[in-house]
């Protein structure tokens, strides 16, 4: 599952999912979620610690400036983030994502950025089912936010609820303000898990030039072919399929049900 899971997020982007941190006015630290402790110390070390952030510079300084507030007042949710986010870049991230529940936790529902930091790094870290929960909570508590919906139709994947991943991943298509191609190339592969193979070929041939070299990509791209040619008796069409599959370079980190049919010729 580990091979899979990383081509899977290789394929939708995983810094995609976590844009909205660059977008948002909370990575600039001029706001909290959480009271912010009154203490001359703590007012003067904390911006500190989120300028390394910004600069990626000192991180393992930063954690201890964060870790030092927390110890400080261990209810202010946003020195958990912060010290969650430095483990991140240190490639700590079982260790980030502990800082990151905490983190949600306290803030109460309060931050989108939390859930979605927490979110996208569990289903990294293989914690499937805390991903997709916090996926849910996004949509519950950020309904105009279109990355809730995504995140339950990318995890759809892993907990092959397909039906309900490609029911979410249709909302958040119809949310994203713009053309998207990490949306449209999981509403590629989630149409052909439910087998609606001729809606699925104009999704993959729209994002085609994105992704052409990828993987994943190019196995379901092939797994749509194949079926919707042996739907339609279409030698031409499935020899399609096999020049697609052909290009996969790891075929061994492809889902079962890809190398099964795509295996035969």
């Amino acid at each position: 599952m580990k091979k899979i899971l990383i081509m899977i997020l290789t394929f939708v982007s995983l810094s995609s999912l976590l844009s909205q941190q660059n977008q948002s006015d909370y990575f600039l630290g001029n706001r909290t979620y959480c009271k912010k402790p009154d203490d001359e110390r703590i007012n003067k070390i904390y911006p500190l610690g989120i300028k390394a952030v910004q600069q990626n510079l000192y991180i393992g300084a930063a954690f201890k400036i964060f870790s030092e507030v927390i110890q400080k007042d261990n209810s202010f949710c946003d020195a958990y983030f912060w010290a969650g986010y430095t483990l991140r870049l240190s490639n700590m991230e079982n260790d980030a994502v502990i800082f990151y529940h905490a983190a949600d936790s306290l803030a109460q529902n309060r931050s989108i950025e939390f859930k979605q930091n927490l979110a996208t790094l569990s289903m990294k870290v293989g914690r499937i089912n805390l991903s997709r929960k916090k996926f849910e909570e996004m949509t519950k508590y950020f309904p105009d936010n279109p990355e809730g919906y995504y995140g339950i139709g990318l995890t759809s994947l892993f907990i092959e609820d397909y039906v309900n991943g490609l029911e979410n991943i249709n909302i958040a298509e119809k949310k994203y303000k713009s053309s998207n191609s990490d949306c449209q190339s999981l509403k590629a592969v989630l149409l052909t898990l439910n087998e609606k193979y001729e809606e699925a070929i104009p999704y993959f041939e729209n994002v085609e030039s994105y992704f052409k070299k990828d993987d994943t990509f190019n196995g379901y791209y092939a797994l749509c072919l194949k079926q919707l040619g042996i739907k339609n008796s279409d030698r031409k069409m499935i020899n399609k399929a096999q020049k697609y599959y052909e290009k996969v370079q790891n075929k061994n980190g492809l889902p079962e049900m890809v190398k099964k049919t795509l295996g035969g010729g």
